[in-house]
């Protein structure tokens, strides 16, 4: 992660990781094959730690006010991969390249199935209950906002990208409740 942040993935190279592990290349190829298992790796251990991070955001104690479930995720998903923006673009670039970005597909599903048992606070009522599709639709569009948060060089402000986000959710909410 420090050469990937440092150099990019020029710099990323099994002589550069083994020196900075201190570790001969040999040893280093009885683990990993080459730079791309070595991404792969780096891959699952961070989506594996993030997807954890939004789990509990979404687990944890009810919300005091509206939005704050979705600023627990959005800081779940920006504190990744040490807070280092640089590595975390170069390594969704990597998994998407490699088909590996599917390993969301399991928080996905989690966040769905959250979804259609909790429901969606809403302030001062019940959780809005949510159907398979409903829950499916609002996972999916969360996700891929902050999957382009992630990747962007130039992203907006966190905090408008939070609020942003519970507006969405509270507007899909309403509509659901007008249905």
């Amino acid at each position: 992660m420090q050469l990937l942040d440092e150099q990019g993935f020029d710099g990323l190279t099994t002589n550069a990781v083994a020196a900075r592990a201190g570790v001969s290349i040999g040893t280093l190829y009885q683990y990993f094959d080459g730079k791309p298992a070595l991404l792969d790796a780096l891959v699952a251990q961070e989506l594996g730690a993030m997807s954890g991070r939004i789990v509990e955001s979404l687990a944890g104690a009810p919300p005091a006010a509206p939005g704050e479930r979705i600023g627990r995720i959005v800081r779940a998903v920006t504190g990744a991969y040490g807070g280092r923006g640089r590595v975390h673009r170069l390594l969704i670039e990597h998994a998407l390249s490699r088909g590996t970005g599917r390993r969301l597909s399991p928080l996905h599903a989690q966040v769905v199935q959250m979804l259609v048992a909790g429901g969606v606070p809403v302030p001062g009522r019940a959780p809005q209950r949510l159907t398979p599709a409903q829950a499916f639709v609002l996972a999916h569009a969360i996700g891929g906002v902050l999957r382009a948060l992630a990747a962007s060089e130039d992203p907006p402000p966190v905090r408008a990208v939070e609020d942003a986000l519970a507006l969405l959710v509270a507007a899909y909410v309403s509509g659901l409740q007008a249905c």
